[in-house]
């Protein structure tokens, strides 16, 4: 995107963007198999764990069980676990009871609910931006009372012009037209919008192919925070610096502007000058 184009509006993704959410699945696996070391018996709970975070890669990897998941987590879940269950045992290792891989599911669950939290310097980043002029939307995926409760629960509705969210709009990432919704809702152009989101997938390159500018949030320590081609515009690890980067961009596009209007005036004839035959 050229910086002599004015950014008006900010839309931001939810889950592992504002809110830590569904971050590192790995290590809740790996804390919840140690809670139930002892009805693992013999198993490892580290080996359950790795078996666990296997088959929610590929759970979440299918388009189609990703869907039906972002509607019922907590089935999801229990889904994921019984399929780890079937691996170990395919493997020829003697397994817990059913039972077991549920109640190791809906611990996961209680555990991820317990440890969601905002990401540190949301609300500063809204504030300031709401400030600054922005206008402020808010999409998200997922089931209409799970997410709208996540955003109740943190504060977050009064700070957006509009939100978005899957189950209730019909409509979710990464498909073009829940972005032009929400385009149309704050009465912008895409050209005019910077979208933040974690996700490349679903927020970065449907947002960058409707010609918005791009910023990817990334917090993990040691993560790749150099934008790459057809990817994020702009990489992050702190929040805050959402506000400092498009400040950045607001002054670039000024000089940008400033400098084509001195180039446009040197251009100009200074006087009038008749040349006769």
């Amino acid at each position: 995107m050229a910086v002599q184009t004015r950014i008006k509006a900010v839309v931001f993704d939810l889950d592992d963007t504002l809110i830590s959410a569904y971050r590192r699945p790995d290590l809740v696996w790996r804390d919840v198999c140690q809670a139930f070391r002892h009805e693992l018996g013999e198993l490892a709970p580290d080996r359950v764990a790795r078996a666990l975070t296997d088959a929610g890669q590929a759970f979440w990897g299918d388009p189609v069980r990703h869907a039906l998941g972002r509607a019922d987590p907590l089935r999801a879940r229990r889904t994921i676990a019984a399929a780890a269950f079937s691996a170990l045992r395919r493997d020829g290792v003697r397994v817990p009871a059913p039972d077991v891989a549920e109640r190791l599911a809906d611990a996961f669950s209680v555990r991820r609910d317990d440890q969601m939290h905002r990401e540190a310097g949301a609300l500063a980043l809204l504030t300031d931006l709401q400030k600054a002029g922005y206008r402020l939307a808010l999409l998200t995926n997922g089931d209409r009372l799970l997410q709208r409760a996540k955003i109740e629960r943190f504060g977050l509705a009064p700070r957006f012009h509009h939100v978005q969210i899957e189950g209730e709009a019909g409509i979710g990432k990464p498909e073009p037209g829940a972005f032009t919704r929400v385009f149309a809702a704050l009465g912008v152009g895409a050209a005019e919008v910077c979208v933040v989101g974690d996700s490349v997938e679903w927020d970065i390159r449907p947002a960058k192919a409707l010609g918005c500018y791009t910023i990817r949030y990334d917090p993990e320590p040691g993560g790749d925070i150099t934008p790459t081609g057809g990817e994020a515009d702009w990489v992050v690890q702190a929040l805050a610096t959402v506000s400092v980067h498009l400040s950045v961009q607001a002054q670039a596009r000024f000089a940008f502007q400033s400098h084509a209007s001195v180039s446009s005036r040197e251009k100009r004839p200074t006087s009038s000058i008749i040349v006769e035959d």
